[in-house]
């Protein structure tokens, strides 16, 4: 009987393992199939700081690591940057020898002292077409004037050995021609023809050397014919009309209508002048003569024009 009553308890304790290893199984099975499926991993993509060998990127498309640079002008090269109000270079007065005065003596001393210095001499004319020669040259210019040349005479000797010194070094000047009268005297307008064409200066020095401001107080309309009549016959002389008045004397006139209807654009006179404004209708513009020896004047030059 012990036999009989155990059986039934033994297979109820084997069917009870059996369900719950098929319940186990299940629950496996169940959870098995809920969980997604791995993806294969995205190939990955390279970053702007990764370095791609497989196919390099075209030249177009490849941004510059160095940046264009524009070189923006500096105030000196712009001519609007440049000031109208302009220093006049130093500019030395000369006229033939006397009994008081060796002009030529004078003259080959200042020469050495120019090529000391190295200093560019220019004419009026030529600043007229560099214009901003005194702005951005200012106190390396000089300018060499020499009066009283007619044209109606032979030049004096004196000033021809002083011409001649000056081509040597090769320095042009402005000559104030006195025109006086009709005739002309071959070799003179030959030797002014043979200098315009050296880039010397032909300048009137007015028809009669009248003083223009003693003429002003008598006639003011008396300035203009003075001038013009004068400005013509060079220019029928030479086929250059001048453009530069030295005016007889060193005298300015008050006022600007009579000159500014002759239509020069530099009167050279004698005091002030250190300075000239380009927007003027004409340039008014000093000089200084000889006063004392070749170095003696040069300092008084330097300290009156601002070298």
């Amino acid at each position: 009987a012990g036999k009989n009553s155990s059986c039934p308890s033994q297979y109820k304790g084997d069917f009870m393992k059996r369900r719950f290893r098929l319940i186990m199984a299940g629950t496996i099975l169940f959870l098995y199939g809920c969980t997604p499926s791995p993806q294969p991993a995205a190939k990955a993509t390279p970053t702007a700081t990764q370095t791609v060998t497989s196919s390099p990127i075209p030249a177009t498309l490849t941004p510059s690591l160095t940046p264009s640079i524009t070189f923006a002008p500096t105030p000196s090269d712009t001519p609007t940057s440049l000031p109208n109000q302009r220093h006049t270079p130093m500019t030395l007065m000369l006229h033939r020898p006397n009994a008081n005065f060796d002009t030529v003596a004078f003259l080959q001393d200042f020469i050495a002292i120019l090529q000391e210095d190295d200093l560019q001499v220019v004419t009026y004319r030529d600043l007229s077409q560099q214009p901003d020669l005194t702005a951005t040259q200012q106190g390396h210019l000089m300018i060499i004037t020499i009066d009283d040349i007619y044209l109606r005479y032979p030049i004096a000797p004196e000033v021809l050995q002083m011409i001649g010194m000056l081509k040597e070094a090769g320095y042009p000047a402005v000559l104030g021609v006195i025109t006086e009268s009709d005739i002309l005297y071959p070799e003179t307008v030959d030797t002014l023809n043979e200098l315009a064409g050296l880039g010397w200066e032909i300048a009137t020095h007015t028809d009669t050397h009248r003083n223009l401001l003693e003429v002003q107080e008598i006639s003011p309309k008396a300035i203009y014919p003075e001038v013009k009549t004068s400005l013509d016959k060079i220019e029928a002389a030479t086929g250059l009309r001048p453009i530069t008045l030295v005016l007889p004397l060193g005298q300015m006139i008050y006022g600007d209508e009579q000159i500014r209807r002759t239509g020069v654009q530099w009167v050279v006179g004698i005091n002030g002048g250190i300075e000239y404004d380009i927007t003027t209708a004409y340039y008014y513009v000093g000089r200084e003569g000889p006063d004392g020896s070749a170095n003696d004047t040069y300092e008084i030059m330097k300290q009156r024009f601002e070298y």
